[in-house]
């Protein structure tokens, strides 16, 4: 048989003689290849040793065949092998644990429930996954015990997490009044571009164009295309905005520059009269803000406090150029003040661009990333029955 079998090299000058000494001493053989000063051959297993002792150094083993080629590559490559079996049993074994449950709600005492809920049926983390027809029994057991409480709930295994997505269960009251429902509706007309959805159901989606007062996410929780609750919708949207900023600067302007200075200034106002009782009453180039401390109906008296930000001006004269510089410098700066954090200018480019002998004059079309997303009250049309 194959197995038997071992590919031998035998290196000696006198090529011919070595293979009448193995017809002499009944060696089988065979794949006999001549090489100038030694040959390669195929021999049965038992006869190795035989030929070992007659040619002593000579001889060298190549390889084994079939199961016996495999025992000397484990018997030589044992570490290795058990390295790659334990590893691949570890990574198996990682796998297919749980290493953290995400409940996708802002209901604390609700994400508590569920988390109980899933402990109960060993559901939980470091515990090893279910399968997919455990999992979906168990959704279902979940849901029939928290019929008040639920109206959906999804399991879904994300690498060695479960994420589980619910809807909340809102009670519908036939005593409220329909002005309570609401929406989510675009402020102004856009190209959506990011939602985030919290409660409440999808209408509108990433890059769809919303007009102002498109319903964007609504307050109906749907089942089976029919309304079966409602929900005050939760979530925020985010869609790319359009404005065009004109902006005029003249070539010979004052800047104002606050030094950073600050001057407080308390006093008593009585009868149209100013008695100062704390800080400088009188104070050159300053903006000033007011705020009443006292003002009551029994007491003859006000006590005010005034906020002094002093500031230098500087008189400035600008080319062309520089002007046209600032005049893009100012239409950013109305556009950046309305804008948060995580609003921002994806794009400006300018239409137009009008000098004349005293000012320059830019028009600026900007495209935005805002948020667009606002709360209303839904408006239900009432038919009246005849």
């Amino acid at each position: 048989m194959k197995d038997n079998y071992i590919l031998i090299e035998i290196r000696n000058e006198k090529l011919y003689s070595v293979i009448k000494t193995l017809t002499k001493y009944n060696i089988y053989y065979s794949n006999l290849n001549i090489n100038e000063n030694k040959i390669t051959l195929l021999i049965l297993n038992e006869d190795y040793e035989k030929i070992k002792k007659l040619f002593k150094k000579q001889t060298r083993i190549i390889k084994y065949t079939g199961t016996k080629a495999i025992k000397e590559f484990i018997k030589k490559h044992y570490l290795f092998i058990i390295s790659i079996i334990v590893s691949y049993i570890i990574i198996l074994t990682l796998s297919n644990l749980c290493f953290g449950i995400n409940v996708e709600t802002n209901n604390k005492e609700l994400k508590q429930i569920i988390l109980k809920e899933l402990e109960s049926y060993e559901v939980k983390k470091y515990n090893f996954k279910k399968s997919y027809d455990e999992i979906t029994e168990i959704k279902e057991k979940i849901l029939e015990n928290n019929k008040d409480k639920l109206e959906w709930l999804e399991i879904t295994e994300n690498g060695v997490y479960y994420n589980i997505s619910l809807t909340e269960r809102i009670i519908k009251n036939e005593e409220a009044e329909t002005d309570e429902i609401m929406d989510i509706v675009s402020q102004k007309d856009a190209l959506i571009k990011k939602v985030i959805l919290k409660n409440g159901t999808n209408i509108k989606y990433v890059n769809e164009y919303v007009k102002k007062g498109d319903v964007i996410i609504s307050g109906d929780i749907l089942k089976n295309d029919e309304v079966v609750s409602y929900v005050k919708p939760d979530g925020e949207v985010y869609g790319e905005v359009w404005y065009t900023v004109t902006t005029t600067v003249p070539y010979n302007f004052i800047e104002y520059v606050s030094t950073g200075d600050i001057i407080n200034h308390y006093y008593i106002e009585f009868l149209n009269s100013k008695m100062t009782l704390l800080g400088k009453y009188d104070y050159k180039n300053v903006f000033v803000t007011q705020k009443v401390l006292i003002d009551k109906p029994y007491i003859f008296f006000r006590l005010i406090k005034e906020e002094k930000e002093v500031f230098e001006y500087k008189e400035l004269s600008l080319n062309k150029e520089e002007a046209y510089e600032e005049a893009v410098r100012r239409s950013d700066k109305s556009i950046n003040a309305k804008l948060t954090n995580e609003e921002y200018i994806i794009d400006k480019k300018v239409l137009k661009k009008n000098e004349f002998s005293s000012k320059i004059e830019i028009e600026v079309f900007y495209r935005v990333y805002e948020s667009i997303g606002k709360l209303e009250k839904r408006i239900i049309d009432e038919v009246e029955e005849e």
